[in-house]
């Protein structure tokens, strides 16, 4: 098994287990392609493995941000994070992911409910916003943020033969996309692109793959169940392989149980 995210931390409201490699860890799924944990303080985070079941690189370490997300009037997105100190489950830790519940609060004290859960090998992720505290102002919603790092920023093109290298290395990088009415597209990642357009997200992400030479062959696959949808974000016009978020919402009206999921998997 391979961690390189397992910090312990004596803050920890969640119950964390005591031995290696889970020490620092709340819970945790181990399988051949990847690793998915959730330590003491809420932080989520999935290693892919290598066919020799090794870490691909420390640099490509998956970070998962759940919390509330608030829209404010001009229409830009505050993601009101988690206070770790507030983290409560009635579960144990425990070296397995079980379906389990973990109930917190974000800035601005609006309360949640975080589900997580395996299934047939892969980690389910849902929640909802159980009170919505001083967050009344501006519509809210909860929210989780897969953030993709920069693919490639240890790799040199400080000349011909190196660009031209690293060019080949991104021919086949691509993000597969299927929208709710079913339409796919297809986005390479050698281009500058601005993964917030209409022309990427339509009327909501349903399923994305993601296929980059940096993970050694894994395929990287999200899937938003029923009542949910997924939308593409990098922070300014960039290549995606220079890292991009894949966000992931329920929809409140129709998912008030919370039983919508993010489903993930590595291939």
């Amino acid at each position: 098994m391979v961690w390189s995210a397992g910090i312990r931390t004596a803050s920890a409201e969640l119950p964390t287990l005591s031995k290696q490699p889970w020490m620092g860890y709340f819970t945790g799924l181990e399988s051949k392609k990847f690793n998915f944990g959730v330590n003491g303080l809420g932080k989520i985070t999935i290693n892919v493995l290598n066919s020799k079941g090794e870490e691909v690189s420390h640099s490509l370490t998956i970070p998962i941000y759940v919390g509330i997300e608030e829209t404010t009037p001009n229409g830009k997105t505050i993601l009101r994070e988690i206070k770790p100190e507030s983290l409560s489950s009635a579960d144990p830790a425990k070296e397995e992911l079980e379906k389990t519940t973990i109930k917190g609060q974000v800035t601005g004290d609006a309360s949640f409910e975080l589900y997580l859960e395996e299934a047939r090998g892969l980690v389910q992720i849902g929640g909802r916003i159980t009170d919505p505290g001083t967050l009344t102002k501006n519509p809210i919603r909860f929210v989780a943020r897969v953030r993709f790092p920069s693919a490639y920023s240890r790799v040199k093109t400080d000349d011909k033969k190196s660009e031209k290298e690293f060019e080949e290395k991104l021919e086949k990088d691509r993000i597969d996309l299927k929208w709710s009415d079913g339409k796919r597209v297809k986005q390479t990642f050698e281009k500058p692109v601005d993964a917030t357009t209409t022309e990427l997200n339509g009327p909501g992400i349903v399923a994305a793959e993601m296929e980059c030479g940096a993970y050694q062959g894994r395929k990287i696959l999200l899937m938003a169940s029923e009542n949910s949808s997924m939308s593409l974000w990098n922070s300014e016009s960039k290549p995606l392989h220079e890292g991009f978020s894949l966000n992931w919402a329920p929809n409140a009206e129709k998912d008030k149980e919370g039983k919508s999921r993010l489903i993930i998997d590595v291939r």
